[in-house]
């Protein structure tokens, strides 16, 4: 046992140094395995232990727990932090559906605040390889990605909800059985509590260990190991593609103050894995951690990303993904930038020849337009239309939105208030103002990055060396 121990915290790097480890103690046979290895290899590993317990009020044993943990540091001469919590309370005060969740969280609340107070490097907890079985198959569950098969980490770091409070948390029995610490604490004559709450259903957790997991191992007796080599390939698999993720981010990303902006081309360029995670890299950063984050949510930025700009969508934690040119915005709320350059005047569009093309800047744009012939009207770029030379005349403007602006979108039969197209394709109120018009003397033919007009389309079956339609391209100048 302590030598898997201690193998665990020199891969953290927490052997030698005169390290602080606060050690969670509940009193179970895990957490006092854990807490005498720790013992033994205080002096060799140059460590220094503090005990914590949370009594979390729940149970009637509670009371007990907490006199136990208090005697246990009490007779192996450490100092402890004994606490109470109301993760009741504090489940309802957050919203919080799950209370296996909320009690979660106020746990390592109160390590993190013992940690901070006491100098430790980092939370010692005593989850074992059953618990990372349970937490690997809930995940298959709930249908998390990759990340979520890895169940626990052997190091990683909490974050509290609001995002400012952390903590470094070390799993040394990841690789060490239930059985073995209770094995462990008999042979050395090492009292521990059992908690009747672990045999409660109506948790998860509990459900998964007493009725799902037995009826797996009815398949296969070695079924936890075997979650086990899952969750662990699992790491590695993250591992790598992380560093995949890390050589492109540079190019692919712009850190602004409270947002992070992607280049949309270079996303879509990755392959879908790596888009995912790229993703859910950017949330990461924004929200402190991916908790409520789920693959779903993933697999809807993905979508997304791939749509038109100037539309956005909701994310957990108060965050939101928005599209803009070329650009893909991940930010909070109002905060997100308006990824349009501003149009404080109108242009004109300058129309090529027969087979010349002509190119206009303007601030923050430069748009080419040739005419072309026999046009494929399929175009999937965002910022580029084909329109019709006959419909649109031989003047156009390029403006922003004006009071009383009607619009005729493709495949409708009659015209609209702008405004209510702008509410119809989800445009951000704070953007309306710079979406740039194609504008002729008819009226608007392209609300640029989302569709032209009705009349101004090249009409089916049109074709022949006397059909012209006017290609035109929008492309972003960043300053």
């Amino acid at each position: 046992m302590e030598a898997r121990v201690k193998a665990s915290l020199e891969r953290a790097g927490y052997v030698g140094g005169d390290n602080l480890l606060v050690v969670a103690l509940s009193g179970g046979p895990d957490s006092m395995a854990l807490l005498h290895s720790l013992l033994n290899l205080r002096d060799s590993a140059g460590l220094r232990l503090h005990v914590a317990h949370l009594n979390h009020n729940f149970r009637e044993e509670a009371e007990e727990d907490a006199r136990f943990a208090s005697a246990v540091s009490d007779q192996l001469g450490l100092p402890a932090t004994i606490g109470k919590a109301d993760p009741v309370a504090y489940q309802r005060k957050m919203g919080i559906s799950s209370f296996e969740e909320a009690a979660r969280e106020v746990r390592y609340a109160f390590l993190t605040e013992v940690a901070e107070r006491n100098g430790a490097v980092a939370l010692a907890l005593g989850h074992t390889a059953d618990d990372l079985a349970e937490t690997v198959l809930m995940h298959v569950i709930r249908g998390s990605g990759i990340h979520g098969l890895r169940g626990m980490e052997e190091v990683s770091t909490w974050r509290s909800r609001e995002g400012d409070r952390e903590a470094v948390l070390i799993r040394p029995l990841l690789d060490v059985m239930k059985s073995e610490t209770a094995a462990y604490c008999r042979q050395r004559g090492i009292a521990f509590r059992e908690d009747p709450g672990n045999r409660l259903l109506r948790f998860t957790r509990n459900r998964v260990r007493h009725e799902l997991l037995p009826a797996l191992e009815s398949y296969n007796p070695r079924i936890k190991d075997a979650l086990v080599r899952l969750a662990h390939s699992s790491a590695m698999n993250v591992d790598y593609l992380e560093g995949e993720v890390a050589k492109v981010w540079p190019t692919l990303t712009e850190q602004k103050d409270h947002s992070i902006v992607l280049d949309s081309g270079i996303l879509a360029a990755l392959h879908p894995l790596l888009r995912r995670m790229t993703l859910r890299r950017a949330y990461q950063q924004l929200a402190g951690d991916t908790r409520r984050l789920e693959e779903g949510h993933l697999k809807a930025m993905e979508d997304f990303a791939a749509g038109p700009p100037g539309k956005y969508m909701d994310l957990p934690r108060g965050l939101r993904l928005q599209t803009g040119y070329g650009r893909l915005i991940l930010g909070r709320g109002a905060e997100t930038p308006n990824p349009f350059p501003p149009l404080a005047e109108e242009y004109q569009l300058s129309l090529p020849g027969s087979e010349d093309e002509e190119v206009t800047e303007i601030p923050g744009w430069r748009i080419t337009a040739r005419l072309v012939a026999s046009p494929d009207v399929r175009i999937n770029d965002p910022l580029v239309a084909s329109l019709s030379l006959d419909a649109i005349g031989d003047s156009l403007l390029i403006r922003t939105r004006r009071p009383g602006d009607r619009f005729q979108p493709l495949g409708m039969d009659r015209e609209k208030k702008l405004q209510d197209f702008y509410v119809n394709e989800k445009i951000p109120r704070e953007w309306r103002d710079r979406v740039p018009l194609v504008v002729s003397e008819r009226g608007i033919a392209w609300v640029v990055g989302h569709r032209i007009a009705h009349w101004a389309r090249v009409k089916d079956g049109a074709g022949g060396p006397d059909c012209m339609a006017l290609r035109i391209r929008f492309e972003e100048v960043r300053q």
